[in-house]
């Protein structure tokens, strides 16, 4: 379940790189441009891996819970 949330907030974070506003790196700077959507994009692949493992983990203990071997 933390892996599906965290995938979520990940995916969120890459999106914001594709905004005028560009991705946050603090409080005050945003990176811009083509090196924002570069790392947007990995962030967006890195919260569908997230996202990934986390229903993986989650079938997995639905099948130990009830009985099904795999």
């Amino acid at each position: 379940m933390l892996g599906i949330i965290l995938g979520l907030f990940t995916i969120g974070l890459g999106a914001k790189a594709f905004t005028p506003a560009g991705l946050p790196l603090n409080k005050t700077t945003n990176l811009k441009g083509t090196s924002a959507r570069i790392l947007g994009v990995f962030c967006i692949l890195l919260g569908t891996l997230f996202i990934a493992d986390g229903v993986f983990g989650a079938a997995r203990i639905l099948a130990l819970i009830s009985g099904s071997r795999q």
